[in-house]
């Protein structure tokens, strides 16, 4: 198979998927919904920045306070929530998330 063969054939499942997209759009509008404003409000003893422990690499990353995240988790049951953070995901206590209002 060429290349433009292959080119050919993603470009008709790009369209054949981009169709089946819009019809479920069309069928169900959405609501409009907002995402909340949130960001890192550490306790004062940690200062202006923490290591946090990022799930994804398994390692120690600094994080700083009041820099923006977006929740992706409920409390847990040791009270700890997932917020995606400059590019990844860490695990923090749910106080050190404070909402701040809507974009």
């Amino acid at each position: 198979m060429s290349f433009r063969d292959k080119d050919l054939e993603l470009s008709d499942l790009f369209d054949e998927l981009l169709g089946d997209i819009k019809k479920q759009k069309e069928k169900a509008p959405e609501k409009e919904s907002s995402i909340p404003y949130e960001v890192f409000c550490f306790p004062e003893e940690l200062g202006s920045e923490a290591w946090l422990y990022d799930t994804m690499t398994r390692t120690m990353i600094r994080a700083f306070n009041h820099a923006e995240v977006v929740r992706v988790t409920d409390p847990d049951k040791e009270d700890k929530i997932l917020v995606r953070y400059a590019g990844t995901f860490v695990k923090v206590p749910s106080n050190y998330v404070c909402d701040i209002g809507f974009n």
